[in-house]
């Protein structure tokens, strides 16, 4: 398979993310209105698939949200490199008593400086904890991010897919027209029945029903697409954008270990690692050693040094519950992580399937279906006007060609949703996101 010119984007963040239809001419004007709704919107600039990533990213809250957890989690590891503080004392002895202690005549005044000793590595292990923190943070912020990707690529797709159903619409509904127009001349010359006239009738009725529908849902469509964006709708979408992609141009390479969750799971196993020694180095007893300067009460305010060390006794607390608990979550987060690769290789394989048979049935639907739809809906109109087929052949050939575009467009809408769902997963647009800091 060959390398997508995007490759290698999400080991970068690891280290800092003209349709080719056969619709007729006589639907261009059409097209470009569906396509650049509302009106006003014509006079927008053209919305690709790019730009609209670009705008979802930077409006947002969901990242900026994932940027302040990183940002706390940065803070946190600032936090675990600072030593315990030292602690000053003063402490007053021997005064308001009686005889020559009445008063402070006989205080002895002591002032004492104490510093715990942490043993275990306890800093260190503190610290590497923190830094795996921050590096699931920030591993949080790119999947995260990767999300809102998958849902703008589905939400554009979905909205060129809803404009291309409304000009489906749109071309059934000139051609029940024109059939009604053909059929009503017939009728009023008593070549065809009263029935066909109805039935006409009934079907130009149905396909303005369904162009209303159509077109409803494709500003339903865009507007989702806008909401994305900030709700931003002066823009205007991208037809060819639609167009099955040439062969090559969207490759993947296998994600093995390099999709952007099984690195999100591997840093929690790591993170795991980190909390065990920990726990581990809270089961040592820290001592805590003290030094001080004592005044006598005398004469000559005489006075010594005062020295001293103070160790905890690990009799029933060595924290053994902790470091039991810190275990299982290490195997469990092995287990998870090896889950996940097993599924996402399942995944990675079923979707490139899926976008293999996705691309067959448009390729045939484009090169053969619809010319053939097509040619027989011109024959059937040309013997209709001839008297050689019946309006019920005519209808038929319409409805065949229909259904082989909305067909096309059903395949093409899940080929760009299955295509999403694959970037998704190999972080092919990881490029697009924010650049990630690396920390030390």
């Amino acid at each position: 398979m060959s390398q997508h010119p995007k490759a290698g984007a999400w080991s970068r963040i690891l280290r800092s993310l003209a349709i080719s239809t056969s619709t007729s001419l006589m639907l261009g004007g059409a097209a470009s209105a569906l396509f650049a709704l509302p009106a006003i919107a014509q006079a927008a600039r053209a919305l690709t698939l790019e730009d609209a990533i670009a705008r979802a990213v930077e409006a947002d809250p969901g990242l900026q949200a994932a940027a302040a957890g990183v940002d706390a989690a940065r803070g946190g590891l600032r936090q675990a490199r600072v030593r315990p503080n030292p602690e000053l004392s003063a402490e007053v002895e021997n005064f308001n008593g009686e005889g020559e202690l009445r008063g402070f005549d006989g205080a002895e005044t002591t002032f004492s400086l104490s510093q715990e000793v942490e043993l275990g590595g306890r800093r260190g292990a503190r610290v590497q904890l923190a830094d795996r923190e921050l590096h699931g943070a920030e591993l949080e912020r790119v999947v995260r991010g990767l999300d809102l990707i998958r849902d703008v690529q589905i939400a554009y797709f979905d909205a060129l897919a809803a404009a291309e159903l409304a000009i489906i619409a749109q071309e059934r509904l000139e051609t029940a027209q024109a059939l009604n127009t053909s059929v009503s001349r017939r009728v009023s010359a008593a070549r065809d029945p009263l029935m066909a006239g109805a039935r006409a009738e009934a079907g130009l009725a149905e396909a303005r029903i369904s162009l209303a529908r159509a077109q409803a849902e494709a500003a339903t469509a865009r507007a989702t697409l806008a909401s994305l964006l900030g709700g931003d709708t002066g823009f205007t979408l991208v037809p060819s954008d639609f167009a099955l992609a040439r062969a090559g141009e969207h490759a993947h390479d296998n994600p093995a270990d390099s999709t952007p969750d099984l690195a999100r799971l591997t840093a929690a196993r790591d993170r795991a690692n980190a909390a065990i020694r920990v726990e581990r180095s809270l089961a040592w007893q820290n001592p805590t050693l003290n030094l001080g300067y004592r005044q006598f009460a005398t004469d000559n305010d005489e006075g010594a040094l005062v020295a001293g060390v103070s160790i905890p006794l690990g009799v029933f607390d060595r924290n053994q519950g902790s470091v039991a608990r810190a275990r299982a979550e290490q195997r469990r987060a092995e287990f998870d992580l090896e889950a996940a690769r097993r599924t996402i290789a399942r995944e990675f394989a079923a979707l490139q399937r899926a976008i293999a048979t996705d691309a067959a049935a448009i390729s045939a639907t484009e090169d053969e279906v619809i010319p053939h739809a097509e040619r027989a809906l011109a024959l059937a109109q040309d013997g209709y006007n001839r008297g050689a087929f019946s309006y019920l052949d005519v209808l038929e050939a319409q409805r065949a060609l229909s259904d082989a575009r909305q067909s096309r467009v059903d395949a093409l809408r899940t080929y760009h949703n299955n295509e999403a769902a694959l970037d998704r997963l190999t972080a092919r647009f990881g490029e697009l996101l924010p650049g990630q800091e690396t920390h030390q």
